[in-house]
């Protein structure tokens, strides 16, 4: 029946009255001949698919030329449906080669958040990820949890809470700094804006090195700040019930610079505050900053700390 067919649709393309999809099958049939490196054929299959070449288009045959035609185009079509067997066997395996490929290539997942956002991350190993304002972590999806539980922050702050598996450590890199566990939890900070790096512990013991230079082990309620500019670092204590204040939408200041001041406003109110006085960049700041306060009362508060002025232009307050 198949053979039936193709012999009747090369006879209605060669008296051009085939309609339009039959010369569209014919016509990809010679494109896809052009275009695609099929398998060798026999020197008589090759004169076989010249003659149809030549008799189609041409005049209308004689009976016994017609025959042969028939006979030829039988042939062809067993021959095209074996050609193309094989380059649809070759190109699927071919796909499935590369989807192969791709699954063992690594594949990287951004997680980021902007101005008075956070986010909480489940990982695959159950681990939680709870990310401060204007963050960004970075995710290997496919070696994660297979070997090592790799994270990198790229920017800001982030809470992480792990899951313990004896067999497999959980690191956090935050540029030279590296962080090693098999189960605890502890926030990691990176701000552009900040020339310190930390890294504090809530629960468990945690490694931290900068550079394969190991900085310390910490326990419960220290932290570790390391310079970005100076390449030292320092070991302290930090007051567990207010470290972890952003999570809820508040930042409790203790002694910190303006540059602190400025982060904690951007990340709560998405506005920024600047200086050019060098005596106002110096001073230090003791105050909450809190999203259910308006702005208009948080910077009153600022400006009367150190009884300084503002000015607002767009997005920016410049304290003077």
């Amino acid at each position: 029946m198949k053979r039936r067919i193709f012999e009747s649709l090369i006879y209605r393309y060669q008296q051009n009255k085939a309609n339009k999809a039959e010369q569209s099958l014919i016509d990809r049939w010679y494109d896809a001949l052009d275009q695609e490196e099929l398998p060798a054929a026999s020197v008589d299959e090759v004169q076989l698919w010249n003659s149809i070449q030549q008799r189609i288009g041409g005049t209308a045959p004689k009976k016994s030329a017609l025959r042969k035609i028939y006979y030829w185009s039988g042939a062809v079509a067993a021959s095209l449906l074996l050609c193309f067997g094989i380059l649809f066997w070759k190109k699927q395996h071919d796909l499935n080669f590369s989807r192969i490929e791709a699954d063992l290539k690594p594949g990287y997942r951004i997680f980021e958040t902007g101005a008075s956002q956070r986010k909480r991350v489940l990982l695959a190993d159950g681990s939680t990820v709870v990310m401060n304002a204007y963050s960004k972590i970075k995710l290997d999806t496919v070696s994660y949890d297979r070997r090592d539980r790799v994270v990198e922050l790229l920017a800001g702050e982030a809470f992480f809470e792990v899951k313990k598996d004896s067999t497999k450590a959980f690191i956090v890199h935050i540029q030279d700094i590296q962080t090693k566990v098999l189960g605890t939890s502890f926030t990691v900070k990176n701000y552009a804006e900040l020339d310190d790096i930390s890294v504090s512990v809530f629960t468990g013991k945690v490694q931290v090195t900068a550079n394969n230079h190991p900085l310390g082990v910490l326990t419960r309620g220290e932290e570790v700040r390391y310079s970005k500019n100076h390449h030292h670092s320092n070991q302290e204590t930090f007051d567990l019930t207010t470290r972890n204040s952003w999570i809820e939408g508040r930042v409790y200041l203790k002694q910190s610079s303006f540059a602190e001041l400025a982060l904690a406003v951007k990340n709560i109110y998405d506005l920024e505050i600047k200086t050019d006085d060098q005596q106002i960049a110096q001073q230090r700041y003791s105050m909450p900053i809190s999203k259910q306060l308006s702005w208009r009362a948080t910077l009153e508060s600022i400006k009367a700390i150190h009884h300084n002025k503002s000015r607002k232009e767009g997005r920016i307050v410049h304290i003077y």
